[in-house]
């Protein structure tokens, strides 16, 4: 059974403590309570950014899409080919590449284009690109295309057959 004279006796006993009211106390206090948010805030160990640039082979397309998008196709092999449709403004004398950026499992893909050769005639309209870095996991991957202003943010499962397309914005 509780005795409450003894739990007030020990609280009472608690409070009249010096520990309590000495300044070493809040100070040693405040130092864990700073060590534990620190602890809880800092973010999850992902490793090392790896850097990639990846060129493009130029095609046109047979089939016009009305607009822009990226085409993810996963192979058996765990490789990633990666088609840009809709590029604009890019002739079979220019480039397109890819500064790919790789944290973790976010994939932030910046596309950097040459216009080409002036007075060349054959435009692509198509770009493809081979991600062999990626191993067989979930990944969110962010593209811009700064050179046109559009963006697409899409989450791939890496699984042999696995088609994803989007559209940019």
């Amino acid at each position: 059974m509780c005795n409450v004279p003894v739990i007030l006796d020990f609280i009472n006993t608690l409070v009249t403590l010096a520990v309590f009211d000495s300044v070493e106390f809040y100070v040693i206090a405040a130092v864990i309570a700073a060590a534990i948010v620190a602890f809880t805030a800092r973010g999850g160990d992902r490793g090392p950014v790896r850097q990639f640039l990846l060129p493009g082979v130029l095609t046109l397309s047979a089939t016009r899409r009305d607009k822009p998008s990226i085409e993810l196709i996963c192979c058996d092999d765990g490789a990633v080919v990666l088609r840009r449709h809709g590029v604009e403004g890019i002739t079979l004398s220019g480039a397109v590449s890819l500064a790919v950026e790789v944290n973790g499992f976010d994939v932030r893909i910046i596309e950097r284009t040459v216009p080409g050769r002036p007075g060349d005639t054959e435009i692509i309209d198509t770009a493809d690109f081979i991600l062999e870095f990626m191993g067989a996991e979930r990944y969110f991957i962010n593209y811009t295309a700064e050179d046109a202003a559009l963006f697409v943010a899409v989450t791939l499962h890496n699984r042999p057959g696995i088609r994803v397309e989007k559209t940019m914005q």
